[in-house]
């Protein structure tokens, strides 16, 4: 456990000194990966599907804010089913301006949980995200989780209605629009899932907040039980039995996922827990203090050491050890000449 406290203080040390190009580079990555995945999906049209193309529009939005990530992920779909049908860019525009006029806009900060939800779906992982805002979010944070599962179901739906082949009469625009809507409100599984999310990211908040000892090591384990709980019981009702393993797997492989961020964020030690209690004009306060585990890291002193200088000193040594016994034997000498009788002095 040492060991770990001290690489959590060097790497929290590394990043605090290179926190100013860090967060670019991490912007960069992110979006390169989300329009890698876009590309990946649904990589439509050839011209936008080229690794320059992903490189420069990630090295562009590595120094803009989360939302203009967004938007231009939007664009990049819409592109994407423009090339395949028009009255798909037009429903996937509509839904993305929806989203981002109801929920970007005032709340820019959580939009990351928009980019990362279908990400994490990719990568079968998608419990992390509840999980997660449940331990460092509040409860207004299911808003963000049921968009982010709503945009990726629509995706997917998106991604089965580009297959039909349809023609610009009015006919065919009512039967793929219907075709989306039916499919989405027919969608079992999608409002299973965001029941599910808003049921452990609640049940992770309420535990986190709760005055107990290690409520947040509880709380994470909470979550990842209620979860695989929960969609089990979905699941078998749904007769979707062919992801079940995922569900285990990806479950745990989220609950370490998000015990690994809260290490790095919040270490606490409870055997140094104190109890405090004061007052003021109103109230009379009980508080529970328990400190945060810190260590100082070991530091590593080199000490350079200069060969002329030491033979130097080693000179000055010495000189300054004949000169003490030059002074000690002419100290003895005169000493003898003392002690002489005034003839042999006068010698």
């Amino acid at each position: 456990m040492m060991s770990l406290l001290v690489l959590k203080e060097r790497l929290i040390t590394i990043y605090q000194k290179i926190e100013v190009y860090a967060k670019p580079v991490v912007r960069f990555f992110i979006s390169m990966l989300v329009f890698m995945v876009l590309n990946n999906s649904y990589g439509y049209d050839l011209r936008f599907n080229s690794l320059p193309i992903v490189l420069l529009l990630a090295a562009f939005c590595a120094f803009l804010p989360t939302p203009i990530m967004i938007i231009i992920a939007a664009l990049l779909s819409f592109i994407h089913f423009y090339f395949v049908s028009k009255i798909l860019s037009i429903l996937v525009i509509a839904v993305f301006l929806v989203i981002y006029l109801l929920f970007i806009r005032f709340t820019p900060k959580q939009g990351y949980v928009l980019i990362l939800m279908p990400i994490c779906f990719l990568l079968k992982i998608p419990y992390v995200i509840p999980i997660l805002l449940g331990i460092i979010g509040t409860p207004m944070a299911i808003i963000p989780v049921s968009c982010g599962v709503f945009l990726y179901f629509f995706i997917v739906i998106i991604k089965q209605a580009a297959q039909i082949t349809v023609s610009m009469t009015v006919e065919d625009t009512l039967q793929l629009y219907t075709f989306v809507i039916d499919s989405l409100k027919a969608n079992k599984e999608m409002i299973l899932t965001i029941a599910v999310f808003a049921i452990v990211l609640l049940l992770t908040y309420f535990i986190r907040t709760r005055k107990m000892d290690h409520a947040f090591d509880i709380a994470i384990v909470t979550g990842v039980v209620v979860n695989i709980f929960v969609f089990l019981i979905g699941d078998l009702r749904l007769d979707i039995q062919d992801k079940i393993l995922a569900l285990v797997v990806g479950s745990i492989v989220s609950g370490i996922i998000v015990y690994v961020v809260q290490f790095f964020r919040l270490t606490l030690d409870y055997t140094a827990v104190e109890y405090v209690q004061f007052q003021d004009d109103d109230y009379y306060y009980y508080v529970k203090a328990v400190p945060k585990m810190k260590i100082t890291v070991p530091q590593k002193n080199v000490t350079k050491i200069n060969e002329k200088k030491v033979s130097s000193n080693r000179m000055n040594v010495k000189e300054a050890v004949k000169n003490e016994l030059y002074d000690d034997e002419f100290e003895d000498k005169f000493d003898e000449f003392d002690d002489y009788p005034d003839e042999d002095k006068k010698r």
